[in-house]
C-alpha cells in the first residue's frame, strides 16, 4: 500500500483509534472491512501493523500520513459509486 506524507489532516469525519486502547486492533480492522474512514495513533508501537496496510490496500483505501506527526495515519475508505457519479 503506498503512503501520501501531507502536510495537513485531510478534511471530514473520522473515527479514532488509538495502540494505547485495548481492542484496537479489532476495532481497527472492523472499521476498515466496513470501509469507513480512521485515523490512527500507533504510538507506542514499534511499527505500524503490516496486516492493517494490507487489509486497508485491498479495501481501496488511501493511506495518508501528516509530515510533522508520524504517529497519525489516516485511512481514506474509496468513494462510493453515488459519489463518483455526482
Amino acid at each position: 500500500m503506498n503512503t501520501t506524507l501531507v502536510k495537513s489532516p485531510p478534511p471530514g469525519d473520522f473515527a479514532y483509534i488509538s495502540a494505547l486502547k485495548t481492542g484496537w486492533h479489532a476495532q481497527l480492522q472492523l472499521l476498515i472491512s466496513q470501509k469507513q474512514p480512521v485515523t490512527y495513533d500507533f504510538f507506542p508501537l514499534r511499527q505500524f501493523p503490516a496486516d492493517v496496510l494490507e487489509q486497508a490496500g485491498k479495501n481501496g483505501f488511501q493511506h495518508l500520513v501528516i509530515e510533522n506527526d508520524r504517529w497519525q495515519h489516516f485511512f481514506i475508505p474509496p468513494a462510493n459509486e453515488s459519489e463518483r457519479i455526482a
